[in-house]
């Protein structure tokens, strides 16, 4: 409250200097990928291209299981899946970009048994009457 022969301006700065200073704001916690795709996502996407044509592949192998050409999707279904191995295999860790999960031998490993496994069944499983 203003005393008689205070003005306003003092009491506001006796208020404020008598209550405590707000806390400054949390910093935003941002993760480092997102910090890079959203500061030149061009340039992070470009570098992505060994998964963006493993991906290109599950669409078109999943277009074509969707057309009723199911073996044919399937098998290139596990031919991405190869080739996300086989990228794995030969490009260095920050080449592959996100295909990259554990140590090499670990995603080629898995990547190339899974992608032969799916080939294998779609070879094996017989052709409906």
């Amino acid at each position: 409250m203003t005393e008689p022969g205070e003005s306003a301006a003092t009491a506001a700065e006796a208020t404020a200097a008598d209550s405590t200073p707000l806390a400054a704001p949390a910093p935003e916690r941002t993760s480092p990928l997102l910090a890079r795709l959203f500061r030149n996502p061009r340039g992070y996407l470009a570098r992505q291209w060994p998964l963006l044509v493993v991906v290109a592949c599950f669409v078109v192998g999943l277009v074509l299981i969707l057309v009723n050409h199911w073996r044919r999707g399937s098998m290139v279904l596990g031919g991405a899946t190869g080739l996300a191995g086989l990228f794995r295999l030969v490009l260095p860790p920050d080449r592959a970009g996100l295909l990259v999960l554990r140590s090499r031998w670990f995603d080629v490993v898995v990547t190339g048994l899974a992608g032969a496994a799916m080939i294998v069944l779609a070879l094996v499983v017989p052709p409906s009457a």
